[in-house]
C-alpha cells in the first residue's frame, strides 16, 4: 500500500542536484544565497565565500551517485559544508555526517603546520527529521560533556541540522507573513514554491525561486535531478510497501502464534481451574453432610463462600469440635 508520496513532474528545491546548483554556482545570486544561509545559521556575516568544490558538469555528477555538498570557504578561513538529505536516514548516516566534519578539519593542515592555524568548519544538514526527537528547525552540536559544559570556548567543529519537519509547525503558528526569510526558504525546501510563498517579498526566497526557474534551462542538470528524483520516490515508496507489508505478516503471523499460545494456557489454566473446583465441590459437599449428621445444621450455603483450604481446615477440626458455634470458630 502506498503512503502519502507522489512524484510530481517538476524538479523538487529539496532535489539535491537543484541544491548544489542553488548554492553551489559561482554567480552573484548563489553567492548570496549561500553566504545568507550562513548568516542566518551560525551568526557569521561573511564578506565573500569561495565555493571549493564547484563542479557541476552533468557528465561528472552522473557519476556521483552519493553526497552532492557543497564545499565553502570564507575569507577568514572558516570552513562550512551544506548538505539536503531528505531521505530515508539510517544510524550509518548520522556517523557518517561525523566522519564528514573530521575528515574536513584533518584535510586543514598537511604534516609539520602548527595546529593553531586550524579554522572551525560549520556544517549545515538540512534533513527531513528531528535526530534525538528535538522539536527545533535549527539544532547545533559542538563537543560537549557530561554536564553541558563546552569542550572548548572555540570548538572547531559545528554541526547544524535544519530540521525541515518543523517548518509547518512554525507556518502554522506565526503565518507566512510573519516568518522571517530563511524560515521562508525551508517552507519553500520542504512544500515548494505553492500560493502560501509566492507573495513574498523576502529577497532570499526570491532568489532561490529564480534559481529554480533558471535551473530549468540546463536540460543536463534537470535530466539528472528528474531522474535522481524519481529513483528516490520509488525507494521511499518501495520502504514504505515493505513496511505495511511486513506489518501485515507480522500482525497474521502474532495473530495466529497468540491464538495457539492463548489456546494452549487455556486449556492448561481451564484443566487446573477445573480440578480444583471439581475438587473444592467434592469437599464442600462431604462436609456439608458431615455437619448435618453431627450438628443438625444445614451449613451448604455458609461453606459455599469458603475457599478450599478453609474447607479442609474445617474438615481436620469436625472430629475435635463439640458444638457447631466452635467449629465456626476455627475460620
Amino acid at each position: 500500500m502506498l503512503t502519502n508520496t507522489t512524484c510530481s513532474n517538476e524538479v523538487n528545491y529539496c532535489n539535491d542536484f537543484f541544491f548544489k546548483y542553488a548554492l553551489g554556482s559561482e554567480d552573484e545570486d548563489s553567492t548570496y544565497i549561500r553566504n545568507t544561509i550562513i548568516e542566518r545559521v551560525t551568526g557569521i556575516h561573511p564578506k565573500e565565500s569561495i565555493v571549493l568544490n564547484p563542479n557541476l558538469d552533468p557528465t561528472l555528477l552522473a557519476q556521483k551517485q552519493s553526497i552532492l555538498d557543497i564545499h565553502v570557504k570564507d575569507e577568514q578561513g572558516h570552513e562550512y559544508d551544506f548538505e539536503m538529505q531528505t531521505t530515508f536516514l539510517q544510524a550509518s548516516e548520522w556517523k557518517r555526517f561525523e566522519y564528514y566534519g573530521a575528515n574536513m578539519l584533518s584535510k586543514q593542515l598537511v604534516e609539520g603546520e602548527n595546529y593553531r592555524q586550524l579554522q572551525p568548519i560549520y556544517q549545515i544538514i538540512f534533513v527531513n527529521a528531528c535526530p534525538q526527537n528535538e522539536k527545533r528547525l535549527i539544532n547545533r552540536y559542538i563537543m560537549r560533556d557530561p554536564y553541558g559544559e563546552a569542550e572548548s570556548k572555540e570548538p572547531l567543529l559545528h554541526r547544524i541540522y535544519i530540521q525541515l519537519p518543523m517548518i509547518d509547525e512554525i507556518a502554522k503558528e506565526k503565518g507566512m507573513e510573519a516568518m522571517n526569510d530563511f524560515e521562508q526558504v525551508c517552507y519553500l525546501f520542504k512544500n515548494n514554491a505553492n500560493h502560501a510563498i509566492l507573495k513574498t517579498k523576502e529577497r532570499l526566497v526570491r532568489k532561490l525561486m529564480e534559481k529554480h526557474e533558471k535551473f530549468k534551462d540546463d536540460e543536463g542538470l534537470w535530466s539528472l535531478a528528474m531522474s535522481r528524483q524519481m529513483a528516490e520516490w520509488r525507494e521511499k515508496n518501495n520502504l514504505l510497501d515493505s513496511y505495511d507489508e511486513g506489518k501485515k505478516k507480522g500482525l497474521e503471523e502474532g495473530t495466529k502464534l497468540g491464538l495457539e499460545k492463548g489456546t494452549k494456557l487455556g486449556l492448561e489454566q481451564g484443566t487446573k481451574l477445573g480440578l480444583e473446583e471439581g475438587n473444592r465441590l467434592g469437599t464442600l459437599n462431604l462436609l456439608s453432610m458431615q455437619i448435618k449428621q453431627k450438628f443438625a445444621i444445614d451449613a451448604k450455603e455458609w461453606l459455599s463462600t469458603l475457599s478450599l483450604s478453609q474447607l479442609y481446615e474445617l474438615s481436620n477440626q469436625l472430629l475435635t469440635c463439640n458444638t457447631w458455634e466452635e467449629l465456626q470458630h476455627h475460620i
